[in-house]
């Protein structure tokens, strides 16, 4: 798991306990009834529908945020249930009981009655967002209405203040509205971070997909044109010949020259996708794996005094590395270096959180290793518990032999 997707695991923890802050809150809320002045017989069982219409009022937010692909796999799956419609039933009828049953035993003065009022208003109200579509207003509303329905019902023993009940109820639906824009900024906060996530992936998918594109446009375009051209020409040598004609021999001439010249074409055509320079293929690289959402740090150092040869083959490891890493691993960190001394001149990748390692070896590092051999490379794999490094080297006689060979001058490092 990347560092990126460590952090959005992390905010939709955070945003779905907010989301359930008060219904832990609710059944403890309701034990200051027991304390009183209703008696014991109306509390108690009122506290026991209080506890049922959130627990039913949890099980439908957590259903219901699940089904909208809002959340990944957690421990709260185990309040998932199939008939979410039973459980949605028993939480509106046990929330209108509760807050129409809520002023024969709500506490008597005038802070508490607010506090609790509210806390049953929001909490009960608070399911409602398990749906995305659902308008913030019409929550408000609900959570404001059940408030109301707690603090204006009932005859509310002991309440001998003088303060208005129009007051508490004033503050009441203050509460709730508040506590309510809290819960739908919370649930968007957990909408937008699964998108950006989803974006996350699309965009390092894309990235790889127009890679492929370009390269089989490039190809269409240079094949195209000369494979047709190669096949009328082929079926008119095959008329001629038929008809006995002597430029039979000509025409496949030039079915032979326009064939040599594709296979050029070709060539230079895979040579640039495969010889790009090492800078570009390093700067591609960084890009690619931190839309991915992993932190690379690029340490390019001498590649000037390489070999053409060499930075060829080492920027063809940056860009087979870089796709193992997509492929094969869950890095958080990432880090790509070249380096030059006097003894060698050595590429490195390095990555955390590698897959378990197959049994197979990938046809990547095969041909990563016949691609270093050509040059007089080596190609390392070390692999850890929690890591995966990837080195290719070329010493420092194989650099002299390919300078001289491209009439490069051996530079005073490798002297």
């Amino acid at each position: 798991m990347t560092s990126t997707e460590t952090g959005v695991r992390r905010t939709e923890r955070y945003v779905y306990n907010s989301l359930h802050w008060a219904f832990p809150i609710l059944p403890l809320a309701g034990l200051a009834v027991v304390a009183g002045d209703a008696p014991l017989e109306w509390s108690l069982p009122w506290l026991a529908l209080v506890t049922v219409a959130a627990w039913a009022g949890l099980v439908v937010l957590h259903t219901r945020l699940r089904e909208a692909a809002l959340l990944p796999a957690s421990g709260w799956d185990a309040v998932l249930v199939r008939n979410v419609e039973l459980v949605r039933r028993l939480w509106i009828g046990a929330s209108v009981v509760v807050a129409a049953t809520a002023g024969f035993v709500l506490p008597p003065t005038a802070f508490l009655l607010t506090l609790t009022s509210a806390t049953i208003g929001s909490v009960l109200a608070m399911p409602m967002l398990g749906r995305p579509d659902t308008r913030p207003m019409l929550v408000g509303l609900t959570g404001v209405a059940v408030g109301q329905l707690a603090v204006w019902v009932g005859p509310h023993p002991g309440l001998a203040e003088p303060t208005p009940r129009v007051v508490i109820a004033y503050w009441s639906a203050f509460a709730t509205a508040a506590l309510l824009g809290y819960a739908v900024m919370f649930r968007n906060v957990l909408t937008s971070t699964r998108e950006l996530e989803r974006a996350r992936f699309d965009t390092a998918r894309l990235a790889v997909t127009e890679e492929r594109l370009r390269f089989s446009r490039d190809l269409h375009d240079v094949f195209g044109r000369t494979l047709s051209a190669v096949a009328l020409k082929a079926e008119l040598a095959a008329e001629q010949a038929r008809r006995g004609r002597p430029e039979a021999v000509d025409t496949m001439h030039e079915v032979q020259s326009i064939a040599t010249r594709a296979l050029d074409e070709v060539r230079a055509v895979v040579r640039g996708y495969r010889e790009s320079d090492l800078n570009a293929e390093v700067a591609g690289a960084r890009s690619l794996l931190e839309a991915s959402g992993i932190d690379v740090t690029t340490v390019v150092d001498g590649v000037a005094a390489l070999p053409a040869p060499v930075a060829r083959a080492f920027a063809w490891v940056v860009r087979e590395g870089t796709t193992n890493i997509l492929r094969h691993a869950d890095a958080d960190q990432a880090r790509v270096a070249v380096t030059i001394d006097p003894g060698a001149a050595r590429l490195v990748l390095h990555n955390d959180r590698p897959h378990p390692a197959s049994e197979r070896i990938g046809s990547g590092l095969a041909g990563l290793t016949e691609r270093l051999a050509e040059v007089g490379g080596i190609l390392s794999v070390q692999r850890g518990d929690d890591s995966f490094t990837l080195t290719a080297t070329v010493d420092a006689a194989a650099l002299a032999r390919l300078r001289v060979a491209s009439d490069e001058p051996t530079t005073r490092e490798d002297a």
